[in-house]
């Protein structure tokens, strides 16, 4: 008698994770349970359980990757050498990753309202962002691209949480918005609120 081949642990991982993507795009969190998850799967529900230790510690995992994507687009300008093209680059960026799974973090966005555990990582991942533009504007404020009276801190938490609203509302529902729209809107926000009218002279002079 053959015995059934077992799963790949990292394959059964992926599966569930994909299974949850697929639910939050379609139904809020409060409705997403172990068995709805897995009734997206071939597995058996003690698998949730090797990889898991409940539907929040899912939706953690689910929001710190989709984290990791968005960090590599924001990366494009926080780090990045070139001014005009890098801010460009890092909101067309953002916009794909939302355009891809904006229904997922709109599920994700809704539920930090009422699940604690969900809230702290979403703010977590959210302050990741802020704490990085913060020091961008710090940086180009010691080299005299912006004013040193802008409040660094404050001005990157208003930004920041802007994109996310408009992002989540922009691309987190059926149609999206034209996403070349959505990259003008943002980079013409960001670039005017931060450099002003010497803006069109920064991009080739940034060290």
């Amino acid at each position: 008698m053959s015995r059934r081949p077992k799963h790949d642990p990292k394959e059964s991982e992926r599966e569930i994770l994909n299974a949850a993507r697929e639910f939050l795009r379609e139904r809020p969190f409060r409705e997403m349970t172990v068995d709805a998850v897995m009734s997206r799967t071939g597995l058996k529900r003690p698998a949730f359980y090797v990889h898991f230790r409940d539907r929040h510690d899912l939706a953690l995992r689910v929001t710190d990757e989709l984290g990791q994507e968005l960090s590599e687009m924001i990366d494009r300008w926080l780090v990045g050498t070139d001014l005009l093209n890098d801010a460009r680059a890092a909101f067309e960026g953002l916009a794909d990753v939302y355009l891809r799974h904006g229904a997922v973090l709109r599920a994700l966005s809704d539920a930090a309202g009422s699940d604690e555990k969900v809230e702290a990582a979403y703010h977590g991942l959210v302050q990741r962002f802020i704490e990085a533009t913060a020091k961008r504007i710090i940086d180009d404020q010691d080299a005299g691209r912006i004013s040193a009276e802008l409040d660094a801190a404050e001005t990157a938490r208003a930004l920041v949480w802007m994109d996310e609203r408009y992002l989540t509302q922009s691309f987190g529902h059926t149609p999206p918005a034209d996403p070349k729209r959505v990259v003008d809107a943002l980079y013409n926000i960001w670039i005017s609120a931060l450099y002003g009218p010497l803006a069109p002279e920064t991009g080739s002079d940034r060290a």
